[in-house]
């Protein structure tokens, strides 16, 4: 029994049938939970009903669809041929499963990138061959395999054996080197994670984690009132235990916190989902905020953690942001300030009597010179700012901000970040509010 297939000519992608079915397949379960699956296919299908006779770029794709630079380099970076290769495979399950009835196909020929739209093939059967006369005439034609030598089939043999082994040991090579990469950097296993960081990573830029210095807001908390950045900076802020109208005991408190530069663990737990993402990079650096330097930050991509109270850096950042930690030290007061509530919104997120819950804000912004990258990651204590570091590291937390995203390479962003917590364990972690910037 065999399957033939004639010759089939492609549909008109830009007929009304096609497009119909480009939006079932793209809202089908079958990629319902596949996110960049789906942006691959609206991006490549509408390519082809916008340009039937355009051939897709790699590098195009890339791009538009996985957040990568304009000129990257192809040969390096698989990710649009992963994707494609997996879209291939769910597309031929669709058709066999949950689309059996449609009477249209969509496929994407091996070597390129543009989809077609088929009539489904019809299939017959053959008829089964005439068995061989008992006995032939000496004249008559003997079949295939009996035209092969013995001799030479036997020479044969350990031939396909020496192909099969040669292909075996290929694909176990390009297994080997595939996994070798992901666990060189962690942040491509993901498509969706590597997506978003590729931001971050993929130049090869040197990239800073700066942890904040609890000592400096300790010492706020002391002196009931905020310190500046430019004090910060000078070193300034040393001095003020020195100011007249403290205590003795305050002084010699002040003294002790300023000489000692303390960290939170929860910023440390954020920092080190950073250094996960990339672990053998060279480029990845992690500094805290007290050392850190005004020629790095204006040259570097920077993953600030903490707020403005705890790390100064932020203040840079403060004017171009819609949602920003604010602290009080006089009362001790943490809040998010929301600068134009949109309808639903609150102006202030605080926990008041929420024990239970608090409140993070997450900024990817713009850094101070071009092509390079700014993430802010503060919270109301110790346990929201590993909340939020968790967010954007995770499959699942990007595939939330997606979701609040055009299609295409990550814009710009700026979240409300609400978390649920049980003695000490963060249970959920959830948008609650969100801003859009175009890059």
């Amino acid at each position: 029994m065999s399957t033939v297939t004639p010759e089939i000519a492609p549909l008109d992608a830009r007929s009304a049938e096609c497009r119909d079915l480009l939006e079932r397949v793209v809202n089908s379960r079958e990629l319902k939970r596949a996110l960049r699956l789906r942006d691959l296919l609206c991006y490549i299908g509408k390519q082809s009903q916008n340009s039937p006779s355009h051939n897709i770029r790699e590098q195009e794709i890339g791009a538009a669809v996985f957040g990568r630079p304009e000129d990257y380099d192809t040969s390096l970076d698989n990710i649009v041929r992963v994707n494609v290769s997996e879209l291939r495979k769910r597309l031929a399950h669709f058709f066999h499963e949950e689309g059996a009835e449609e009477t249209i196909i969509i496929e994407i020929p091996r070597g390129g990138y543009l989809p077609i739209f088929l009539p489904r093939a019809l299939v017959s059967e053959d008829k089964p061959s005439e068995p061989l006369p008992s006995s032939a005439p000496a004249d008559s034609t003997i079949s295939a395999a009996h035209a092969v030598p013995p001799s030479s089939q036997t020479r044969l043999v350990p031939l396909v054996f020496v192909l099969v082994v040669a292909i075996a040991g290929c694909g176990l090579l390009l297994w080997q080197n595939h996994r070798l990469a992901v666990e060189m950097q962690p942040w491509k296993a993901d498509s969706l994670v590597g997506s978003f960081w590729s931001d971050f990573f993929a130049s090869g830029d040197e990239v800073d984690i700066v942890t904040a210095d609890t000592s400096f807001a300790l010492a706020e908390d002391l002196l009931k009132q905020p310190i500046s950045l430019n004090d910060y900076l000078d070193y300034k802020y040393m001095s003020l235990a020195d100011q007249p109208g403290l205590s003795p005991d305050k002084k010699f408190a002040l003294k002790l916190v300023l000489e000692r530069n303390n960290g939170s663990i929860g910023d440390f737990q954020a920092a080190k989902r950073f250094m996960d993402l990339n672990p053998h990079s060279p480029a990845l650096k992690l500094a805290s905020a007290r050392s850190y330097t005004a020629e790095s930050i204006k040259t570097n991509n920077v993953i600030l953690i903490g707020g403005r109270e705890s790390n100064p850096w932020v203040d840079l950042y403060k004017d171009r942001m819609n949602f920003f930690m604010e602290y009080e030290p006089s009362i001790q007061r943490s809040y998010v300030v929301n600068r134009n509530p949109q309808p639903g919104e609150k102006p202030v997120y605080e926990t008041l009597q929420e024990k239970n819950r608090s409140y993070s804000v997450a900024a990817f912004l713009p850094n101070m010179r071009d092509h390079s990258y700014a993430l802010i990651i503060s919270g109301m204590d110790s346990q929201a700012t590993r909340a939020a570091g968790e967010f954007v590291t995770s499959p699942e937390g990007l595939a939330t901000i997606r979701q609040k995203m055009p299609t295409g390479r990550f814009p710009y962003f700026e979240l409300v970040l609400s978390s649920s917590r049980l003695v000490g364990t963060t249970l959920r972690t959830e948008i609650v509010a969100s801003r859009v910037h175009e890059r």
